[in-house]
C-alpha cells in the first residue's frame, strides 16, 4: 500500500481519537420541561445583610437560547442605606449536560471553540455556573473560589407558582449563610 494513501486514514483516525481525548460529544436534546419557565417576571423584596436592611428590585427574563438551550437573564437593583444604588445585571445561556435535569452553563469557549463554564481557578475568579431542574424548581448555582481555597455559593432557586415565580437567594460563604432574599416575582409577560 502506498504512503499517500495510508496517511489521509491515519490523520482522520488520529483526528477522532483527539476529539473523543477532549471530550467533545453530542449535546443530548434539549429539555421541553423548561417551557413553563419561559417569560419575564417582576418584584420587589427586603433583605437583610451584615444587620442592615435593603431594599430590593428584581427582574427575570427566562427564554430559549437559539435551539441550544435556555437563557437566563436578572437584573438586582439594591437600594442601599446611605442612598446609593448598586445594579446587578447577568445574562447567562446553559444547555443540556450529560445528566438529566442538569445544565451547563455556556459562559465562554475552550480553545477547541465548544461552550463551556468559566475556570473558578482561573486568576479572574470567574465562577462556576450551573442549572438544575427538578419538578416546578429551576436552580441556578455560582461557585467562587476566593482567596487562599475558601469559597462562596450564590444559589438561585425559582419555583413556579401560581401566582408566578417564586425566588429564594442564599449567598453562603465557608459555609455560612451570609444573605437570605425570599420574594415573589409576578409574570409580566410570556
Amino acid at each position: 500500500m502506498h504512503i499517500a494513501r495510508i496517511f489521509p486514514r491515519f490523520a482522520l483516525v488520529l483526528g477522532c481519537l483527539l476529539l473523543m481525548q477532549c471530550g467533545v460529544h453530542v449535546q443530548p436534546k434539549f429539555t421541553e420541561d423548561l417551557d413553563q419557565f419561559f417569560g419575564t417576571y417582576e418584584g420587589n423584596t427586603l433583605s437583610v445583610t451584615k444587620g442592615e436592611i435593603s431594599e430590593r428590585e428584581l427582574a427575570v427574563t427566562i427564554k430559549p437560547w437559539e435551539k441550544k438551550g435556555f437563557t437566563i437573564e436578572w437584573t438586582t437593583v439594591i437600594f442601599l442605606p446611605d442612598g446609593e444604588k448598586r445594579v446587578v445585571s447577568p445574562s447567562i445561556n446553559f444547555y443540556s449536560s450529560e445528566r438529566p435535569g442538569i445544565f451547563a452553563s455556556s459562559m465562554t469557549n475552550d480553545s477547541f471553540g465548544n461552550m463551556v463554564p468559566y475556570d473558578p481557578l482561573k486568576k479572574n475568579a470567574d465562577p462556576y455556573v450551573w442549572a438544575g431542574l427538578e419538578e416546578n424548581t429551576l436552580t441556578v448555582s455560582a461557585l467562587y473560589i476566593l482567596e487562599h481555597g475558601s469559597y462562596e455559593l450564590h444559589v438561585y432557586s425559582r419555583t413556579l407558582k401560581d401566582e408566578g415565580l417564586e425566588l429564594h437567594f442564599e449567598r453562603i460563604n465557608n459555609g455560612k449563610k451570609m444573605t437570605e432574599i425570599l420574594a415573589m416575582l409576578e409574570r409580566v409577560n410570556s
